[in-house]
């Protein structure tokens, strides 16, 4: 499909320039308080490990691809700089953004980084053990933790602290833990088999009524939709509720074949997809295939898609009071999901032709 190989193209031209597009950039202001070398601060981490795991999903759905490989070795690439980015003065090892010393790191980052040296680069995975004892040895009977990651002996642990109490706010996030527990599912089932559940018990009682589960640090109901029912498919919980939320999915289709107007539509798109596929819902489902043909009519011509906000931040959380909330977009991230999307669809097809 030429759509593809345009949207490949797009990709592989931004991993060129290290994904210069994809980074995030705040202010973070001297007489507020926080004490960063910089007041603008940049962090794109979070954002390259989540490329590097949609360039292997890509190239895993289409491994005959002309750019299977390619995509293959850019993700090696990015596990080997994820793991020399590790900030060994703070045991959970990697922050959103690494130069701000007021930010802890934080268990959604290390889950990505985790889940991507599983994929990828196993050998890579040790340096990951202390960050993920620091996040058990927190876990609530519920099966919850807290998302930000602070150890007694971290350097700056009085920076951190004070960012929790006046900045990010502490709790528990069903995004997170969604995350956090399947990178842990891919590791080593059998040794955290339980810990896995025990998460996606806490999901099953955040599930809204509607169906859908809300993200805390992501932009709509997709993303956290999509991160529970992985959770909760690989754990075999929560047959009733995964059956909610696709009807949730199914009703939020536009009739253009989108899940949602504007320039987020896009992307929530294909997160709508993702979470579809989440459930075991046939690529050729008719609600599939109409969000596949509606990302490649919004296509843009240099293969790309419009950025649609991706990452959100509750500016006030810790007060209890949101005061404004920051959003992070970027081509290069909802160019990504929108070529899954697409991908996996043609890989269905391509199946579908061969038998």
């Amino acid at each position: 499909m030429r759509s593809i190989e345009r949207a490949a193209a797009y990709l592989l031209a931004q991993a060129v320039g290290h994904f210069a597009e994809a980074a995030h950039e705040m202010n973070f202001l001297h007489r507020a308080g926080f004490t960063g070398l910089a007041e603008r601060q940049s962090g794109d981490l979070f954002a390259r490990a989540t490329l590097a795991h949609l360039f292997l999903d890509i190239a895993g759905a289409l491994p005959q691809a002309s750019f299977a490989q390619e995509f293959q070795a850019i993700a090696r690439h990015e596990a080997d700089a994820l793991a020399a980015r590790r900030l060994a003065h703070r045991r959970g090892g990697w922050s959103y953004f690494p130069g701000l010393p007021e930010l802890p790191p934080d268990a959604d980052s290390l889950a990505a980084v985790l889940s991507l040296f599983v994929r990828i680069a196993p050998e890579l995975t040790p340096l990951c053990e202390g960050a993920v004892d620091a996040v058990i040895a927190g876990t609530h009977p519920d099966g919850s933790f807290e998302t930000l990651i602070v150890a007694p002996e971290d350097d700056g642990r009085e920076r951190m602290l004070w960012g929790i109490r006046h900045c990010w706010g502490s709790g528990r996030d069903v995004d997170v833990v969604a995350h956090f527990c399947h990178a842990l599912w891919l590791w080593a089932p059998e040794r955290h088999i339980e810990r896995a559940r025990q998460g996606a018990r806490y999901l099953l009682d955040q599930q809204r009524p509607d169906g859908s589960w809300q993200a805390t640090w992501y932009v709509g109901p997709a993303y956290g939709t999509a991160l529970a029912l992985r959770l909760l498919r690989e754990t075999g919980l929560g047959v009733t509720a995964s059956e909610r939320a696709v009807r949730f999915l199914l009703a939020s289709q536009q009739t253009d074949g989108c899940w949602s107007v504007g320039p987020s539509g896009s992307l929530q798109t294909a997160l709508s997809l993702l979470a579809l596929g989440e459930a075991d819902i046939d690529l050729t489902h008719g609600a599939m295939r109409r969000g596949c043909e509606a990302l490649v009519t919004r296509q843009l011509a240099d293969g790309s898609w419009q950025a649609s906000p991706w990452i959100r931040m509750e500016i006030g959380r810790a007060t209890g009071r949101t005061l404004a909330i920051a959003t992070y977009k970027s081509v290069t991230v909802t160019t990504g999901f929108c070529l899954r999307a697409i991908a996996f669809a043609q890989a269905r097809m391509n199946s579908a032709l061969s038998q």
